[in-house]
């Protein structure tokens, strides 16, 4: 069925517009003469969902408490997250035990919810100088063999990590998350300018909240925030 949309506001155009679909859209115009079923927006905005790349939780839930008894909140807070705009997300995995992220990640696999993309898991490789509200207790060295301890069986539903790179020493992980098909975020991190660019040569591409939990920009270092402004191919 055809649905002509009316009286809408579209990010990159100006005025009220009227949207044409069938399944996609078909056509953006301030009129449109066509038999379809109309839907009058009132002058509300209409565009594309939001994907939400970090999200710790909602509902009272928060994902590294995740477990058998409580799991059903999934599905209502992905509805919670659609009413909001919210067409997909990365439930994101704060710093805890290996136990805990593990559980956490077997739910969201099994979960088969569409609007869970993967998962962001923010830690535990973590600086300490930078971990913030992340339990020291619980905080890893980055190397390869860590990171295959953390994600035991449930690498393929990890789709984001959050790390500190100047904790690797043999310069390896980045090359092993990317080989799984993992996106590397640099965060709560104390890495130089030049530490950064190493990382972003490999295939690093993002940043956490970026200016929380890094150095400033510097004059005479840059850091972490610096190399990432420099290159555009970080988000």
């Amino acid at each position: 069925m055809r649905f002509l949309i009316i009286n809408a506001h579209v990010p990159g155009f100006e005025g009220l517009q009227q949207i044409l679909l069938d399944d996609v859209i078909l056509e953006i115009a301030p009129r449109i003469d066509a038999d379809a079923q109309i839907l009058d927006v009132a002058g509300d905005w209409v565009s594309l969902g939001g994907v939400d790349l970090q999200i710790n939780g909602a509902l009272g839930l928060a994902f590294p408490e995740l477990n058998e008894e409580n799991s059903d909140s999934l599905a209502k807070i992905c509805q919670f997250l659609w009413d909001q705009g919210v067409d997909g997300f990365l439930p994101t995995i704060v710093t805890t035990s290996i136990e805990n992220i593990q559980r956490s990640l077997s739910i969201l696999a099994d979960s088969k919810l569409p609007q869970i993309l993967g998962v962001h898991l923010e830690g535990p490789f973590l600086n300490y100088e930078k971990r913030g509200a992340h339990p020291e207790e619980f905080l890893l060295p980055l190397s390869v063999e860590s990171v295959k301890r953390v994600l035991g069986d449930y690498a393929e539903i990890v789709k984001v990590i959050t790390l500190a790179p100047e904790l690797d020493p043999t310069g390896d992980t980045i090359a092993y998350l990317k080989s799984l098909g993992i996106t590397v975020s640099l965060g709560h991190s104390q890495a130089t300018a030049a530490q950064a660019q190493i990382v972003f040569d490999q295939g690093a591409s993002m940043v956490t909240h970026a200016f929380n939990a890094m150095p400033s920009l510097h004059h005479r270092e840059p850091g972490l925030l610096g190399a990432a402004i420099a290159n555009p191919n970080v988000y």
